[in-house]
């Protein structure tokens, strides 16, 4: 076993400037880790209070991944103070190695986020689910962030125990939406991060419906459409999903146009809303005879319009809220425990019309 060391890390420092970190030869010493935690707590100076409300675990299956989400982690961490335990389980690569990396970030003059962060190769990755059950603080949810697909023994485990899990519905296939409604079935708490980005559309379709002159449609509504950039989705088949579970003997359609958006430059001066990514919705219409509604996506702003109203033509525009690092996921830990009602419907409407298109 060996160690190296760092310093504390500020909110908003460079991530791995602070780290302790230790190899372990022969599984995770727990013991030693918590001696860490504690030196990275007072490297500071006098050791302030720690604040958290959770434990946070992300499970990825490579370096890549987890630097992928990392950043998000962080903040969406920072927003709901935890203890972080990152686990990277990379059995492609052969050789045995097992670290730990450790540290603390403060905000306000107390700690928000206990950081730990465990990697593992080849067979050596048989250590990692004991060592995070180890370092679970047990009088705290547990919120687990899941990087990989909806299936396989370890994410059956998770379920068993976790009080959430948080996945990512959009970054795969949207075959895959059948796997999570299985799971839910069976009282999976589960969340998505594909859910939290459509909210702005659901929240437009029922403004757009709440309006005065426009409340004698909501009970007759009869079809509605969906439209994704470059491919369907599972965002626009959960847009429908949500709808075909809130409206009764609704017809419902769903297909591709054009393409995504391409990635916008990172050095950015103002935030702006996340782009049109491929599967993202980019038109929602719904009619109510006579009535047609259309929701349509114009860069950051989403824009309903309304015709064959007795009352004439209405129009409406929100802009979508600006894309930062960890938004979505700050958003779905709102939520600690148990799952969305709301969402396990949408899901499971949503994989009957998957069912239905094959």
């Amino acid at each position: 076993m060996s160690d190296a060391y760092g310093e504390p890390i500020s909110a908003g420092a460079t991530p791995h400037s602070g780290e302790l970190t230790v190899q372990f030869d022969k599984g995770v010493d727990l013991a030693r880790i918590e001696s860490l935690l504690r030196q990275a707590r007072e490297r500071g100076g006098p050791s302030p209070e720690t604040v958290s409300t959770l434990n946070l675990v992300s499970i990825h299956f490579s370096a890549a991944q987890y630097e992928k989400a990392r950043e998000a982690l962080e903040v969406a961490g920072t927003l709901h103070p935890c203890r972080l335990i990152a686990l990277i389980a990379d059995q492609g690569i052969e050789q045995e190695s097992l670290t730990a990396r450790i540290s603390v970030v403060r905000s306000g003059g107390a700690i928000t986020m206990e950081r730990v962060v465990l990697s593992a190769t080849g067979r050596a990755v048989r250590h990692l689910e004991s060592g995070m059950m180890g370092l679970l603080r047990p009088d705290l949810p547990m919120v687990v962030v899941w990087g990989g697909r909806p299936q396989g023994d370890l994410l059956r485990r998770v379920v068993e125990s976790a009080d959430r899990i948080i996945t990512d519905s959009g970054a795969r296939p949207p075959s895959y939406l059948a796997e999570t409604a299985t799971l839910l079935v069976k009282g999976a708490p589960i969340g998505d991060l594909a859910w939290a980005r459509i909210f702005p559309w659901q929240s437009l379709a029922a403004d757009t419906l709440d309006v005065p002159d426009l409340r004698e449609h909501r009970g007759n509504v009869r079809r509605a459409r969906v439209v994704c950039a470059g491919a369907v989705g599972a965002e626009g088949l959960l847009l429908l999903g949500w709808l075909q579970s809130r409206i009764k003997r609704l017809e419902v359609e769903i297909h591709a146009e054009g393409e995504a958006e391409e990635e916008a430059s990172s050095s950015m001066p103002v935030p702006r809303a996340a782009r049109l990514g491929l599967g993202h919705v980019k038109l929602l219409e719904f009619v109510a005879p006579p009535a047609t509604f259309t929701l349509r996506r114009e860069k950051g702003v989403l824009i309903s319009q309304v015709k064959g109203d007795d009352d004439g033509f209405c129009a409406h525009r929100t802009r979508l809220p600006p894309e930062m690092p960890g938004r979505l996921l700050a958003l779905e830990l709102k939520l600690l425990s148990g799952r969305d009602e709301l969402y396990a419907q949408a899901v499971q409407a949503a994989a009957k019309l998957l069912a239905a298109r094959t």
